[in-house]
């Protein structure tokens, strides 16, 4: 018996033996991997709308004339190229993915070739990888590290790839290869003040952006709902119509506040997903659709009664959203007094700044923190605020957005 066994055995132990060898033999040199895939990434710059420079950052070819890269190097630019070897290209953002910051480009008369990227079961951590970007703009640039670590969330879906490859300003949405030459994320961020701890997004992501950026886009543009009339509901100011402007992709949606009815001093909105007293408080806020006004909006509201000119008061409160949890560190001020016009009606106003810092923490990145900064101009007759701007960006998350109250009526 004993024998028999040993004779089952070698036949396992020698196909073994060969699938190692047959693996060792597919990697490549560091030399033959830069030839195969460096003519698959790309420079891109960014410029404004009177062609000064912005920023810089790479990119990775994925198909006929398509490029991915993350959204954050596209960041505030109307004017997009990729380059490499004195060669330049026009480039046009195709589809934004900015929840994980992966944004497909298209280029017209592209020919470079695509990579190949490498099934997610393939991933081993402690393998080698090397990482092709243009840091600090020196392009096609390749250095090498280990996949450290693969970061999931508490479904076991992909966060982010995390490596020991170094990442400067212009890595960001470079690739990141295994050692057989195929694409296995796209270089995007580092922790400051800590010593390797660098991270790419999964390579297969990108096959999602398309229908991700056309989910994203259709949620914005979807009409807000709108509650039933009831018979108690008043004869007064019961529509407040918002325009809503993401002024990092340039559009617009229009945000609806309908008054359903009024309890006492409470004031009941959108079937009772948002709750406001008279003097502005705002008790209820299960809303989203006014962008960074509602999910951000700390517990009261960020504006109520009749502030004076000259106050000021701190607003530190965290709170939740879906899947993304929000921190927030701030110093409001009031710091004048005026009037707009909204429609044919002429209110009075006080402009309040906020100012602080922010975090965010989607579920799926490493929790990101960034310099805040708001405006907001609240009309004390109407107990709400009738414009809001706000900015703040990282690298993982961006706000630049602003929302302004451009009808009211009773219908």
């Amino acid at each position: 018996m004993r024998a028999l066994t040993r004779v089952r055995q070698l036949p396992l132990l020698g196909a073994l033996a060969l699938t190692c060898a047959a693996h060792a033999q597919t990697d490549l040199t560091p030399e033959t991997l830069f030839e195969r895939v460096a003519p698959s990434v790309w420079t891109v710059r960014t410029a404004d709308t009177e062609g000064r420079p912005l920023t810089q950052g790479s990119a990775v070819v994925i198909g006929p004339g398509r490029l991915i890269t993350n959204c954050h190097v596209l960041r505030r630019a109307a004017r997009v190229s990729v380059g490499r070897e004195n060669v330049s290209y026009g480039a046009e953002l195709e589809h934004p993915d900015t929840e994980r910051d992966l944004c497909q480009l298209k280029v017209a008369n592209f020919s470079a070739p695509p990579v190949t990227i490498a099934p997610p079961e393939s991933l081993r951590v402690g393998a080698r990888v090397y990482a092709i970007g243009a840091p600090r703009g020196l392009e096609t640039t390749i250095s090498d590290g280990l996949l450290s670590g693969i970061r999931r969330n508490e479904r076991a879906a992909f966060e982010a790839l995390q490596i020991t490859v170094p990442i400067s300003p212009g890595s960001s949405g470079g690739g990141l290869f295994d050692a057989q030459g195929r694409l296995i994320g796209i270089t995007s961020f580092g922790l400051k003040d800590s010593q390797n701890l660098n991270f790419a997004l999964p390579a297969s992501w990108i096959a999602e952006v398309p229908e991700r950026a056309q989910a994203a886009l259709a949620a914005r543009n979807a009409p807000p709902p709108v509650a039933a009339t009831t018979a108690s509901a008043p004869k007064m100011d019961r529509v407040f119509e918002y325009k809503l402007t993401d002024r990092f992709t340039g559009n617009t949606q229009t945000v609806v506040y309908r008054l359903d009815r009024i309890e006492g001093d409470r004031r009941i909105f959108n079937g009772g997903d948002r709750v406001e007293t008279a003097d502005g408080k705002v008790e209820t806020n299960r809303l989203g659709a006014g962008g960074e006004l509602d999910l951000a909006m700390p517990p009261g509201g960020w504006v109520s009664g009749t502030p004076e000119v000259g106050t000021s008061w701190r607003l530190d409160y965290s709170l939740r959203h879906a899947d993304v949890e929000i921190s927030m560190e701030l110093r409001a001020r009031v710091v004048d007094a005026s009037t707009v016009r909204v429609g044919e009606r002429e209110l009075k106003v006080v402009r309040v700044t906020l100012e602080g810092y922010t975090r965010r923490l989607t579920g799926r990145h490493v929790s990101f923190g960034a310099p805040y900064k708001a405006s907001a101009l609240y009309a004390p007759a109407l107990g709400r605020i009738v414009r809001f701007e706000a900015v703040a960006k990282s690298q993982i998350f961006q706000v630049d957005e602003s929302i302004e109250l451009v009808d009211i009526r009773s219908e």
